[in-house]
């Protein structure tokens, strides 16, 4: 099983304050441990240094219970409990009495031992030569709920160091949001057409702001290269639109005239050639037009219901000429869309007239409009013969004539006009298996 992955910044924060919460815990505890065993070794110590005290010079049993007697009204020693016992358990001197009985050796006593006045201490018992035992005990808390306090204490310090930790954390994750919001506004800015927006640079020296001015000199070279295409396009478009537009005249003029009746059929013809290579010419024109996003000054409220029922009435003689059906299916509500109501009835007559270029006589077109979620969708949809899958990313291109429509008129731009005013409203132009033929599926997003 593949591991899990963080694919978004607050699971990476989270992730990172819980790791951090743990680590910094785990200092806490060594650090406490640690203070624990240094305690516990200084009173160790003492305890092993009272002992050889007690037991210098090979003293014997009475000797030994007289320095008890004495070191125990010592002040320097009082906070230390002796007990001497024989080989029975009988007690011989000292000022303790233990619940229970304590091991050889050094241990950790605690409340339960019963001793008064200690919460926790140290234990050294040592075996004499006779088989007598000698125990030792001191505090290693002198005072009381001391070890409760050292723990509040280093939950105190280390709980300010993980807090002061977390906000830097919390704060860095919303330094990098923001930016990455910039960035991707200004991409959204520039996927609508808004090929000046720019990424904001507050601090050019800063981490963030040189990969904001890095992407900018990105962006601007990217709108360069986008604008000397789009002149090469329109330069191409206007200088070769004139001389057509004469030599158009002149094939028609020349038509006309009495002396070309036996070539006046070729002369249509060339004509008809010109005609198209003019309407190529303009809806390169057009679609550089709506590319660039000006015509969003032109948006406005509007019940696409009612546009696509007025465009289908006036459409209907141009699919019925043909020999085919024309199946429009109104709304029964009215769908409020914002935009520019030239461009959307150009693109439904785009669509279309696509349809009747390339389906067959008999076919039925169908126009439908509805509503889904917070969407609207428009449909055109025939049963002819369709668009195969693999070909209709090919189809949506521009000049992409699938081979199938290469006898028909037309010239590859009816799909990307339609998609080009499909992207300037915000909306996506998707191609779909009709079962039988072809659905074009134009999807806006509804008026708020």
């Amino acid at each position: 099983m593949p591991p899990r992955r963080l694919h978004s910044l607050g699971r990476i924060a989270i992730a990172f304050a819980l790791g951090l919460s743990a680590a910094t815990t785990l200092a806490g505890v060594g650090v406490y441990l640690a203070l624990l065993d240094a305690i516990d070794h200084q009173v160790d110590l003492r305890l092993q240094a009272e002992a050889r005290e007690l037991l210098e010079r090979n003293a014997d049993l009475p000797e030994i219970a007289r320095r008890i007697a004495r070191e125990s009204s010592e002040r320097e020693s009082a906070d230390i409990g002796f007990l001497l016992r024989d080989t029975r358990g009988r007690v011989i001197a000292g000022n303790i009495a233990p619940a229970r009985p304590l091991p050889i050796g050094i241990s950790t006593l605690r409340h339960d031992a019963a001793i008064p006045g200690l919460s926790r201490g140290r234990a050294l018992v040592k075996r004499l030569p006779g088989g007598e035992t000698l125990a030792l005990v001191a505090e290693s808390e002198p005072i009381d709920q001391h070890d409760h306090r050292r723990i509040r204490i280093l939950a105190m310090g280390f709980g300010a160091v993980v807090v002061l930790l977390l906000i830097g954390t919390f704060a860095l994750i919303r330094a990098i949001r923001v930016n990455i919001a910039a960035i991707g506004g200004t991409a959204e800015a520039i996927i609508d057409g808004d090929l000046r927006a720019r990424v904001p640079v507050n601090r050019p020296g800063s981490a963030f702001g040189g990969l904001a001015v890095t992407f900018n000199r990105m962006l601007d070279r990217i709108g360069e290269l986008m604008i000397g295409m789009r002149s090469i396009s329109n330069d191409i478009a206007h200088d070769l639109r004139t001389p057509l537009a004469r030599l158009h005249g002149r094939l028609a003029a020349l038509a006309d005239a009495p002396e070309a009746a036996p070539v006046r059929e070729e002369l249509a013809d060339a004509v008809a050639e010109s005609e198209e290579l003019l309407a190529m010419f303009a809806a390169i024109l057009r679609i550089t037009e709506i590319e660039g996003g000006e015509r969003r000054a032109g948006f406005e409220r509007l019940d696409l219901a009612a546009l696509a029922a007025e465009v289908g009435e006036g459409l209907a003689l141009l699919v019925t000429e043909g020999g085919r059906s024309f199946m429009p299916a109104p709304s029964a509500e009215a769908i409020p869309v914002d935009g520019d109501p030239r461009l959307l009835t150009q693109l439904l007559v785009n669509l279309v007239e696509n349809a009747v270029i390339h389906t067959p006589p008999g076919t039925t077109i169908r126009l439908a409009v509805r509503r889904e979620g917070r969407m609207a969708l428009l449909s055109i949809e025939d049963d002819g013969p369709g668009i195969p899958a693999a070909e209709r990313d090919r189809a949506l291109r521009r000049f992409g004539r699938l081979d199938a429509s290469r006898n028909t008129r037309g010239h590859g731009l009816g799909l990307p006009l339609a998609i080009a005013i499909a992207r300037l409203h915000h909306g996506t132009l998707v191609l779909e298996d009709a079962a039988p033929g072809l659905r074009v599926t134009l999807r806006l997003a509804l008026a708020a």
